[in-house]
């Protein structure tokens, strides 16, 4: 993903990446902003405002010429998608350690027990078909 929509007269460019988000020459990385969202500037302007809200509580306010409006609507959408496939893959790869610590256990547990628990795992979408595999041939001894 990248949109550059440059600015006119006294307005900053502004980049969207897949790492964050850039107005002039300030950098916000992706995981610190939280919401996005386009206002309105007065009556016939040729421009619109940005409005960065960012995790510490910082607002920005970044001019964009009214013209790139569709280009800035989808680089918000693939911007804000980004956000939430990265968010996913942290939260999966949070809980991945927990899963494979209580696999260490699995000789106190009958291994078809732990074998439902980790297809319930694979289903969630917590473990991938390999790491499902894995643990299964490791469980059963083959």
């Amino acid at each position: 993903m990248y949109y550059q929509i440059e600015g006119r007269m006294n307005m900053k460019t502004i980049t969207f990446d897949e790492d964050g988000l850039t107005v002039g020459k300030n950098s916000y990385p992706i995981d610190e902003v939280e919401e996005l969202k386009i206002t309105n500037a007065p009556l016939f302007a040729t421009y619109g405002i940005l409005n960065i809200h960012l995790t510490n509580g910082k607002n920005i306010a970044a001019p964009f010429p009214r013209a790139a409006m569709d280009k800035l609507r989808r680089a918000m959408h693939d911007f804000e998608h980004e956000q939430k496939v990265r968010r996913h893959s942290v939260s999966s790869t949070d809980e991945k350690p927990e899963v494979r610590k209580a696999g260490t256990s699995a000789s106190n547990m009958d291994p078809y027990e732990e074998l439902k628990k980790l297809k319930e795992l694979l289903d969630m979408g917590i473990l991938t078909e390999e790491e499902f595999q894995l643990k299964k041939k490791q469980l059963l001894g083959l």
